[in-house]
């Protein structure tokens, strides 16, 4: 059975996914399937919207146009995604990290933080992605950014029994590693004697096995002996993980009357994941003797040398045992008797996240003469090394250096319920009235243990570990730049399974770390809102519609913890407890004005704001272990206290963070010239307050190695502005031959001007506004689509200008650390060979071209290239069928 599932039934469903009610399909029906019909749907939600919008929606059953939601996300005009471990992360929109995500139109997250991340979400089990770039006053506060809704499917969806379901196997290029994605759906609906009746589960898994590969230049400078600059050292990091998420979505829906629907939602949502990542640091420092040394153009700095006597490399094998559970059950009732509507919600979430994290660092035996290269000049350029007398995939050149123990639990919990109430007037300029009122109670905590011990001394080789040592995946299989890419080191499961072992080596006790009270937090929250909103209508010689809203949040907040006092080299510890309070008002006005019935203008203001997360608001603090070069080590030249790299580092929060506030002015210009086809032009503004930074600084303590204090601190009023342009059609022209107007293309592109004053201690040395961090100016999409009986395809290119990362203090000199542009290039297409099965393929990230990184270390604006990273190929044969 295909689905039947109109363009009014799509737009129906997202109003009504904000207050839980489900859409009957219209009596007329289309078949919304494949590429055409996903675009089709996506037009009318962000044409007949009361917000600013823009939609995906999956071409199919377990079918969104990428192999994650995330990933589906960097298509949307104006939305940016980073990319790292094999995936798609940090979602913004219009630039701005700063967003609320909802499920099915409830608020989510994940343990102790405010949010759910887009990639926990698994492709198969999305309906649609509806990214809100304004709000309206029933809209559960979205973040300065705006809100990122997921749908599910209901059982109502469907018109009887609904199988369908899919597996996709991938293939990592780098890690060499093969994996699986699937789901599966079973619906019905059934007419009883005490009414309609619909019932729905979905499961669903993604797994992903990555290796991305970094290189990099220590953010660190010294002098050689003759004066010349050059960076502390040099770094390898493989980041590994084996991921997968686990996801059951349920509901059942049951109509008696025609007026009157029940509903109950559930979701279950998992997340493992086993990380092995590994650490090598090759110093530059020590009783180093330079050879063969090339000078850049400036005669100052070195590019090329050989290098003998340095300092010994070291590094740390990390591994990490982490899950989530997260679950959400819900209820509620829609009564639709005559002009009013009434919806009545409650919910309950509960997520828990723990992490087992063990380290085993390690040195090598000597310091080898090596090659580096600070500055290549061919390919993607940046830092390489290569050791001339030493082979570093030889166990016997490994010694244990120490042992790193950790153990990690957060955990949230809420209670939200929400009445709406809409009444339709028979008043020709006012359509209806909306009010309403929500309540949510939440509770959030984290609890952490960790222990370290130095080794170095015991002098014990890696043979001599009860563990199992194998070879470390070659990374960097782009390009040949890097010399030195195999390394050894423990295995996953070998350090987890014979964890006890390597504590008594260390002198620990068996189990894992106690929990340390003055690592731990928790925090209650409650907030209360209600909401007015009119939605008018009327002529001016041109249709105008829109709506005009009041939305009053009342939050409450208290917080415990542990504060640590390291500035005067003796610990000093003390409970602390913090409340606040405040309201927030948020209007809303928007207008929307029929020029002709297929162009029309939008105007919108509103007012958002974003609560900070609760490990901003931790008032505990927390010291990282002491580095190994900070112990004085006869054989590691230049180890000792005074080591540039001895600094320890101390990560707090604050409690007494502002939430971030912003003044949103949109106004877009929208011609939809076919059912697929549209031009849209948008600008907009966002005045802004209280960014959060994280002020990172060293500290000269007495009697103690310096001290970088990594602290949360709001920053001043900041300004966002810019533009957006989409156009989207497939060639549906008269003239054209039959075979070309299978033929279509998305394009959108989004500039933005993001500037803000920084925190306090920043913005002493970083006077005026500064770039707002991972904001790019210019960003665009390219796709081009092909879709003609039974075959479908897709290319997309997606491109982000430079932005900054983060501001960072370095040797006293703060500067920011600045992303190069990058561009990505997807395909995917399928082949429907018979009604009812379809086989697709994918490749994600198909140009393999690697992040670059660069910071300024002086006030002349000196710099080197700090990172390139090589981000996962990811390969993917699949099948899809319904019946």
């Amino acid at each position: 059975m295909m689905l039947g599932f109109s363009a009014a039934t799509v737009w129906a469903q997202t109003t009504d996914t904000q207050t839980g009610e489900s859409a009957q399909a219209s009596s007329s029906e289309i078949i919304v399937t494949g590429l055409r019909y996903s675009l089709q749907s996506a037009q009318q939600i962000k044409k007949n919207s009361d917000q600013i919008i823009d939609a995906i929606v999956a071409e199919d059953i377990g079918k969104l146009p990428d192999v994650t939601a995330s990933a589906a996300l960097a298509r949307v005009t104006g939305v940016q995604v980073s990319r790292g471990a094999g995936e798609a992360a940090q979602v913004q929109i219009r630039g701005l990290p700063d967003i609320s995500t909802t499920y099915n139109g409830r608020e989510i997250f994940t343990a102790e933080n405010r949010f759910v991340a887009i990639q926990d979400f698994p492709a198969g089990g999305v309906a649609a992605l509806e990214v809100y770039k304004s709000s309206t006053a029933n809209l559960i506060e979205p973040g300065i950014g705006g809100q990122v809704n997921v749908r599910s499917r209901r059982p109502f969806d469907f018109d009887e029994l609904e199988v369908s379901g899919s597996l996709t196997g991938l293939l990592s290029e780098q890690s060499q590693n093969y994996d699986w994605n699937g789901n599966l759906l079973v619906s019905s609906r059934w007419d009883t004697g005490v009414g309609e009746i619909g019932a729905l589960v979905n499961f669903a898994m993604t797994n992903i096995n990555f290796l991305d590969a970094t290189r990099e230049n220590d953010r660190f400078m010294d002098m050689t002996p003759d004066g010349f600059v050059r960076p502390n050292g040099q770094g390898i990091f493989y980041g590994r993980g084996d991921r997968w998420r686990p996801s059951v979505n349920a509901a059942i829906q049951w109509r008696p009357t025609a007026d009157l629907e029940f509903y109950v939602d559930g979701l279950f949502q998992g997340y493992r994941g086993h990380d092995s990542n590994h650490w090598l640091f090759v110093p530059t420092f020590g009783d180093t003797q330079y050879s063969n040394v090339v000078l850049r153009e400036d005669g100052r700095t070195i590019r090329s040398a050989t290098i003998t006597n340095a300092a010994t490399p070291d590094g740390f094998d990390e591994f990490r045992d982490a899950r989530t559970n997260t679950y959400q059950i819900a209820g509620g009732v829609v009564f639709t008797p005559g002009p009013l509507r009434v919806v009545a919600d409650i919910a309950y979430t509960d997520s828990t996240f723990t992490e087992k994290q063990a380290n085993v660092d390690y040195a090598f035996t000597r310091s080898p003469v090596r090659n580096v290269n600070f500055d290549v000049q061919n390919g993607a350029g940046g830092g390489t090394f290569d050791f001339l007398d030493f082979n570093a995939a030889d166990p016997n050149n490994y010694l244990l250096r120490g042992l790193y123990d950790r153990v990690h639990e957060g955990a949230g919990a809420d209670i939200q319920a929400r009445l709406d109430l809409e009444y339709e007037t028979d008043l020709s300029w006012l359509s209806s009235i909306q009010v309403g009122a929500r309540f949510n109670d939440r509770n959030a905590s984290r609890n952490s243990g960790t222990r370290y011990a130095g080794l170095l001394g015991l002098g014990m080789g890696y043979s001599e570990l009860p563990v199992t040592i194998a070879p470390i995946g070659r990374g960097f299989r782009y390009d040949n730049l890097q010399p030195e890419t195999q390394f050894v080191g423990p295995t996953f499961d070998s350090v987890f399974g014979n964890l006890d072992a390597l504590r008594s080596i260390a002198g620990f006790p068996a189990g894992s770390p106690e929990f340390n009270p003055l690592e731990a937090f928790n925090a209650n929250e409650k907030a209360y809102a209600i909401y007015a909103q009119l939605k008018y209508a009327f002529d001016i010689g041109l249709p105008v519609d829109g709506t005009i809203g009041l939305r009053a949040v009342r939050t409450e907040t208290s917080l415990n913890g542990t504060l640590r006092d390291v500035t005067t080299g003796a610990d000093v510890f003390s409970p602390v407890s913090e409340s606040n309070e405040y309201t927030d008002y948020l209007p809303n006005f928007s207008a929307r004005v029929e020029l002709t019935p297929d162009l029309q203008l939008r105007l919108a203001y509103t007012e958002t704001r974003t609560r900070p997360n609760f490990d901003q608001l931790n008032p505990s603090t927390t010291l990282d272990p002491l580095p190994g070069v900070c112990v004085t080590d006869p054989a590691v030249p230049g180890s000792g206290p005074d080591n540039a790299n001895c600094i320890q580092t101390s990560f707090g929060g604050n409690p007494n963070l502002a939430p971030l506030e912003s003044k949103n002015y949109d106004i877009s210009l929208e011609y939809y010239f076919s059912d697929t086809g549209s031009f849209a032009v948008a600008a907009f503004r966002r005045d802004t307050s209280n960014f959060i930074f994280r002020d990172i600084a060293d500290i000269s303590v007495p009697n103690a190695p310096d001290l970088r204090t990594n602290t949360p601190t709001n920053g001043g009023d900041g300004r966002m502005q810019g533009i957006e342009v989409a156009f989207t059609s497939f060639l549906d022209f008269a003239g054209l031959p039959d075979w070309a107007r299978g033929f279509g293309v998305q394009a959108n592109y989004t500039y933005i001007d993001a500037a803000t004053e920084l925190s306090p201690d920043f913005r002493a040395r970083l006077p005026g506004k500064q770039p707002v961090p991972l904001v790019s100016k210019h960003a665009f999409n390219l796709v081009g689509m092909y879709e003609r009986g039974p075959v479908s395809a897709r290319l997309a290119y997606n491109y982000r200008s430079k932005f900054v990362v983060e501001y960072q203090d370095i040797q006293g000199f703060l500067s920011p650390l600045y992303q190069k542009p990058l561009g990505t290039l997807d395909f995917s297409t399928s082949l429907t060979p018979a009604e009812n099965i379809t086989i697709t393929f994918d490749v994600q990230n198909i140009l393999g071209q690697p992040i670059k990184t660069y910071r300024a270390y002086n006030a002349a604006g000196d710099t080197y290239d700090f990172q390139r990273k090589y981000l996962e190929r990811v390969y993917s044969v699949g099948v899809r069928f319904r019946f």
